[in-house]
């Protein structure tokens, strides 16, 4: 006996050992494993850049993605020779015949990272010889070619000819849904292409099997027009193959009467017969049956809820001015659903809810009760804690949701346990787990609740190493990421860190990789690894415009200046009112925060159409923006300038000497700061159809030199959106501006002013001659009003046509004018909407023109005026 528990314990030492041993070598394992994938991941070679040559008519990102090697990645040389097979393929599939790629890896002696070059001769590409369409009756060959890209690239001047058999797959597909639009449900298309490999030219031809013409009547619909039952018939779109598109018609057709209050329609489908035997005719035959619609609705057995909070949850309400009070047996069965969750909300877990519908005999009119049984509410007599160690229980109970004496609701328990795991993770427990359990009475009107806390080991945040980041310093990176070692490792930071960098918008990836983690070490290091954008830049572009004229601009600059994730740009701009140069440094992330900082300088000179001055500045300015909520951006911005308003003819302006002001023509310094703040929930920035855009400022200025300057100007703007119909967007705007001096005269001067007419505010008038003197020159004043109001219509095809309706004012004048109180214009207008926003002609008619005056203006604009 005795010798047999030694020989147990000294089985259970050697095992203890063994164990033992088996636990250091896999700790061992694990360690070597790490350092060596540190290691790895900070010493190996990486692609610094990928050089790409002679890839037009391509761009530079087509080929990069065909490529599997990427910038910032290890380059491993076995697979340098894969690129240049992947890259040609890439230009076969374009239309090229034989291209040749060069892929070479160059060391760069400062750091020893490599450098791709991909050298691209791309060679012949193919050309479409021929074009024939075959088995075509319902459409001409030159009717189905005119929509075919295919066919435009081989004649459109300009174009530069290339084949693509994708082009073509495409354009079968276009041509197969106009034959069915058309009525050709049972359409098919073929296509064969016979290359000349000599020439490199190819001949395509297109086999088309029309089908029979799909010809639909309607029998028996008088609730719903033709016109609205075309809308369900599903094979003109999706095709009828094994009559699927039929059959799904009948049942779109039938759910649309029964959404109506037809419950017992029914819709069959007849062939009658037919001569002709190239069209096929379905007669669709409609019985529709009485309308059951609802007289009333009426709620019992309901003590715990008023009539009026359960008639909020229910849609099938009675006939009355503004509701059709049409039953339908889905919305009652929702209706039935919703009311039940309230109650479940409540804590009334047994509650039964149930309908009860009183017909007349013809089945039209219905009285619908809604029974309820309540049973008895279940509320949380008590809550505990157990495990609960890293934070106080008044913290813990002020989290979570089910407190005692609440009713109780079940769904809510995996909610606490998902709060209190999050509070108890950001205190350095990553790996928390918490189990919530509900103990029910008997009489089922007491619920104990119980949270089970195991919050698992601490972690602590270790290093973090970052690779790919070949001109982005580590300085800017850290900023973004906010975590220090030695703190309590938390989840929602290295999210949020992981945001900040993908938001930075300097890199195509980024990739996040946290080691340890899943192996519960208390402490975790983090390896972050991007691929860098070619973040510099150059625009040049110019054009027409009926507020500026001719003009050309341009822009250089640079994404992340020195690597320090900064936006420079220097840009100008030369147009027929004058020129401006600019500029501009920007900070997203001052001293680490939510701020963001632009310091800029510029110099500008602008004579404005029609006005009798021109102004020059030379200036410098700060802003600071932040967003504050949701949607909300605020904003402080602050002005130095040196302006000097100059008489366009030349003589001396008409200002002189007024007191202790000085004259508006002599040159002024200016300091101005203005306070901002912008509501937007566009859902759009270039095209918006619906949602609001408001802004609103003041400029405190303030005259250096003279107190000419000495004022506030207040603006307002309000845009709203809506589009009622798919293709049918109503914009509205509202602007409004005032300035209110507070130097010793009260006047401002006149290149101040707010001045109004032309493309930007009220159309069908010259720009800036809204008011105007007896000379003709243009007016301005101290407050401005203007509103317009657009009917924008999606006509297809990127076109649209917008009608528009524009009033405004302008008051508080120095000089006696014309064109005092509210002046007003409509017109119309065709805009065609490119990626990056709408060009259009617009003419605006003046409703009542003054002595003149001429009656209407077109205008030209790039983008939306509002």
């Amino acid at each position: 006996m005795e010798a047999g528990v030694k020989g147990r314990k000294g089985m259970c030492f050697f095992g203890v050992v063994r164990w033992t041993a088996l636990w250091v070598a896999w700790v061992g394992a694990v360690g070597v494993g790490y350092a060596v994938a540190q290691e790895s991941f900070l010493s190996d070679r990486r692609v610094k850049d990928i050089k790409i040559s002679g890839q037009f008519p391509l761009f530079e990102r087509h080929v990069v993605s065909a490529m599997s090697i990427r910038v910032g990645e290890i380059f491993i040389e076995e697979d340098l020779n894969a690129q240049a097979q992947r890259v040609e393929n890439l230009y076969r599939r374009e239309g090229f015949i034989a291209p040749k790629v060069r892929v070479e890896a160059t060391e760069d002696r400062k750091d020893g990272h490599v450098v791709i070059d991909v050298g691209i001769e791309k060679g012949r590409h193919k050309k479409l010889r021929s074009l024939q369409i075959s088995g075509n009756t319902a459409f001409s060959d030159a009717g189905l070619k005119m929509r075919m890209k295919t066919w435009w690239a081989s004649h459109l001047p300009g174009s530069s000819g290339r084949f693509l058999e994708d082009a073509l797959k495409s354009d079968v597909k276009g041509l197969i849904q106009l034959y069915r639009k058309k009525g050709y449900a049972d359409v098919s298309m073929d296509y064969t292409m016979e290359e000349d490999a000599a020439t490199g030219t190819t001949s395509v031809v297109v086999t088309v099997v029309e089908g029979p013409e799909y010809r639909v009547e309607f029998q028996g619909n008088e609730k719903f027009s033709d016109r609205i039952l075309r809308k369900d018939l599903v094979f003109y779109n999706e095709g009828n193959r094994s009559d699927l598109g039929v059959k799904k018609s009948l049942k779109k057709i039938k759910a649309r009467y029964q959404g109506a209050g037809y419950l017992e329609a029914s819709v069959s489908v007849e062939e009658p017969e037919n001569k002709e035997t190239a069209v096929r005719l379905l007669r669709f035959v409609i019985e529709e049956g009485p309308r059951s619609t609802v007289d009333s609705v009426e709620i019992t057995g309901n003590s715990a809820f008023t009539d009026d909070n359960i008639r909020k949850q229910v849609l099938t309400r009675p006939r009355g001015w503004f509701e059709k009070g049409v039953y339908d047996p889905d919305v009652m069965s929702d209706d039935l659903y919703t009311v039940k969750s309230l109650y479940t909300t409540g804590g009334y877990l047994d509650a039964e809810v149930e309908e009860e519908v009183r017909w007349n005999d013809q089945k039209t009119r219905g009285a619908v009760t809604i029974r309820v049984t309540e049973g008895v509410q279940t509320k949380v007599s008590s809550v505990k804690f157990a495990g609960l160690t890293v934070i106080p229980e008044r913290d813990a109970y002020g989290a979570i949701g089910l407190k005692e004496g609440a009713p109780f609701r079940e769904y809510m328990l995996n909610n606490d346990e998902n709060v209190l795991a999050a509070l108890i993770s950001e205190k350095g427990y990553p790996h928390v787990n918490v189990t919530g359990a509900a103990s029910i009475s008997e009489d089922k009107e007491q619920a104990l609740i119980v949270y089970q806390v195991d919050a698992g080991p601490y972690v602590e945040m270790g290093q973090v190493y970052f690779k790919g980041n070949f001109r982005t310093k580590e300085s800017a990176l850290r900023r973004q990421l906010g975590l220090e070692p030695g703190r309590p490792f938390s989840l929602v930071q290295m999210l949020e860190a992981q945001r900040n960098v993908r938001n930075m918008g300097l890199f195509n990836s980024v990739k996040f990789n946290v080691i340890g983690f899943k192996e519960k070490k208390e402490t975790v290091d983090m390896f972050v690894e991007v691929e860098e954008k070619k973040n510099y830049f150059a625009e040049i572009g110019g054009g027409y415009e009926s507020q500026r004229g001719l003009f050309a601009h341009s822009r250089l600059g640079d994404h992340n200046l020195f690597g320090t994730n900064k936006d420079a740009w220097l840009g100008g701009e030369v147009s027929e009112i004058g020129y401006r140069a600019e500029g501009r440094v920007k900070e997203p992330r001052l001293f680490g925060s939510q701020t963001s900082a632009d310091l800029g300088a510029f110099a500008e000179r602008r004579e404005e159409f029609n006005q009798d001055f021109g102004t020059q500045i030379y200036g410098a300015s700060l802003g600071l923006t932040r967003p504050l909520f949701e949607n909300v951006t605020t904003g402080l911005s602050f002005r130095f300038e040196e302006r000097e308003q100059f008489t366009r003819d030349g003589t001396e302006g008409p200002g002189g000497e007024i007191g202790q002001e000085g004259s508006e023509f002599e040159p002024r310094r200016i300091f101005v700061a203005a306070p901002s703040a912008q509501y937007d929930t566009r859902d759009s920035f270039v095209r918006p159809r619906k949602g609001i855009f408001s802004s609103v400022s003041a400029d405190i200025s303030k005259g250096l030199t003279n107190s000419l300057d000495d004022f506030l100007k207040y603006r307002c703007d309000l845009h709203y959106y809506v589009s009622p119909l798919s293709r049918l967007t109503l914009a509205c705007l509202g602007r409004f501006g005032y300035i209110d001096p507070y130097n010793a005269t009260g006047r401002v001067p006149e290149d101040q002013l707010f001045f109004l007419g032309g493309t930007a505010d009220v159309r069908g008038f010259k720009e800036n001659l809204l008011r105007f003197d007896v000379n003709g020159d243009p007016v301005g004043g101290r407050s401005a009003l203007a509103a317009s109001a657009e009917a924008r219509i999606d006509l297809g095809h990127d076109f649209e046509f917008t009608l528009f309706y524009d009033i405004g004012r302008v008051d508080d004048t120095f000089v006696p004018s014309q064109g005092e109180g509210l002046r007003a214009s409509v017109g119309a207008g065709l805009r065609y909407v490119t990626a990056i926003g709408p060009i259009g002609f617009l003419y605006g008619i003046n409703l009542d023109p003054e002595d003149g005056e001429s009656g209407g203006r077109v205008h030209f604009a790039i983008g939306y005026t509002f």
